[in-house]
C-alpha cells in the first residue's frame, strides 16, 4: 500500500480526533496485525469502495470505547448501549469520510459503506476472510485506538 493511502488515514484520525475528542493524538509505530477483527472487545468497520476496495478497523478496548462516548456524549457514566454505538461508529464515519477526502485530492476517488460494530470478537462468515491487516497504534488521553487498513488497489480502475 502506498505511503500516500496510509497517510491519508493518519491524517484524518489526528485532524477528526484532535476537533471533536482531545488535541492529545500519538501515532505509533505501524504494524501487520495477524488478527484484526477478533482480538478487539470493539471494533468499527466501514467498508472502502472504488479506487481503493476493502474495511477500515478501528479496535479497542471496551474502557477505551466507553471514554470516547463519555466524551462525545458528556455523559459521566456512559454505557455501550445503543447511543454510545451509535457514536462511535459515527466518530468512524467521519474519520473515514476525511480520509477519502483526503484520498481524492492524491488522485484516488473513495465511496464509504455504513459502519458495522463487533462486539468481543464476534465475526460475521462475510468478514472472516479478513486474517491480516496494516495496522497504526493510535494513542488518546481515553486509551489506545488500533486503525487496521485492509485495502488494495482496484485493479479494473488502475
Amino acid at each position: 500500500m502506498p505511503f500516500q493511502h496510509i497517510d491519508s488515514f493518519v491524517k484524518a484520525v489526528h485532524t477528526v480526533i484532535e476537533s471533536m475528542l482531545n488535541p492529545d493524538v500519538k501515532t505509533g509505530k505501524p504494524f501487520f496485525n495477524e488478527d484484526p477483527l477478533t482480538k478487539y472487545e470493539i471494533a468499527v468497520l466501514v467498508g472502502v469502495l472504488g479506487d481503493l476496495q476493502g474495511q477500515v478497523i478501528c479496535g479497542m478496548s471496551k474502557e477505551t470505547a466507553r471514554k470516547i462516548i463519555a466524551q462525545m456524549l458528556g455523559d459521566s457514566s456512559p454505557e455501550i448501549d445503543s447511543l454510545g454505538q451509535s457514536a462511535l461508529c459515527e466518530l468512524k464515519n467521519i474519520i473515514v469520510g476525511t480520509a477519502s477526502t483526503n484520498l481524492a485530492e492524491v488522485g484516488y476517488y473513495c465511496t464509504i459503506t455504513p459502519p458495522l460494530l463487533l462486539i468481543d470478537g464476534e465475526v460475521p462468515n462475510f468478514l472472516k476472510h479478513i486474517n491480516m491487516a496494516f495496522t497504526i497504534p493510535i494513542t488518546i488521553p481515553y486509551g489506545k485506538i488500533e486503525l487496521n487498513l485492509f485495502l488494495q488497489k482496484d485493479e479494473l480502475t488502475a
